[in-house]
């Protein structure tokens, strides 16, 4: 079969997890992962949050099976029930946050398109990372502890990635790779809109975050300063 998990991952991992083979198993995970989400759990968590959760921890997922894959073998039904699992235990986490921290004063829903295929574009960011001296492996963990909620607000992201032990810089400016704002979207964001690559990592500012996530600049904390602008950072390139 075309879409037999265990031969599309083989592939990705034979390509290095990039073109063709790398798309087919994004696309696959969109179909087989993501889409049959249950109803209670994109209510539970957010419709546009639950979906990015769910491509992160099957890509992720992936990687791990194709280093060391179960005995039983691997399937679509294996995976789906792995991503469940993390889903479930982070319906948990969000409701035990909730009972702590009630709202007030509630923020209207805002509508947002699907982003598609996050998979493969987190690994492209991880890629940008390793050329700018932060070991892939390093770089995976890191991503997948951004990933790793919910919420996805760029505060939480923050504070999971303090807690696993990298510098402020680091945490907040990968933050914003993968997390911006309405006036400023991150690498993310506009990797899944269909950007190019070039035009996305040629940008000054996507640059700066690189930098600072990959350890290169302490002076980094979230916005342009006049002190640091991108003259500056184009100097130090």
């Amino acid at each position: 079969m075309e879409d037999d998990l265990e031969v599309l991952i083989r592939a990705a991992a034979q390509a290095a997890w990039k073109n063709e083979p790398a798309r087919q198993l994004a696309e696959a995970i969109e179909h087989r992962i993501v889409l049959p989400l249950p109803l209670w759990l994109k209510t539970n968590l957010g419709r546009d949050e639950a979906s990015q959760l769910a491509r992160v921890i099957a890509w992720e997922r992936c990687h791990e099976l194709a280093v060391k894959p179960p005995r039983a073998g691997i399937s679509w039904g294996y995976l789906a029930n792995h991503v469940r699992w993390r889903l479930i235990d982070a319906v948990r986490a969000e409701v035990v946050r909730r009972q702590r921290h009630p709202v007030t004063h509630p923020v209207p829903d805002v509508e947002t398109p699907e982003v598609p295929m996050l998979g493969a574009h987190l690994d492209r960011i991880v890629a940008e990372l390793e050329q700018h001296g932060l070991p892939s492996a390093v770089g995976r963990e890191l991503m997948r502890v951004a990933a790793d909620g919910p919420p996805f607000y760029r505060s939480t992201i923050i504070s999971r990635l303090r807690l696993s032990g990298v510098t402020e810089s680091q945490a907040e400016a990968l933050a914003w790779l993968v997390r911006g704002s309405p006036s400023r979207p991150s690498a993310l964001a506009r990797l899944a809109a269909g950007q190019p690559d070039t035009q996305v990592f040629e940008d000054l500012t996507v640059r700066k975050w690189l930098k600072a996530a990959a350890g290169r600049d302490l002076r980094f904390f979230g916005r342009w300063t006049s002190e640091y602008s991108g003259r500056d950072l184009a100097r130090s390139a």
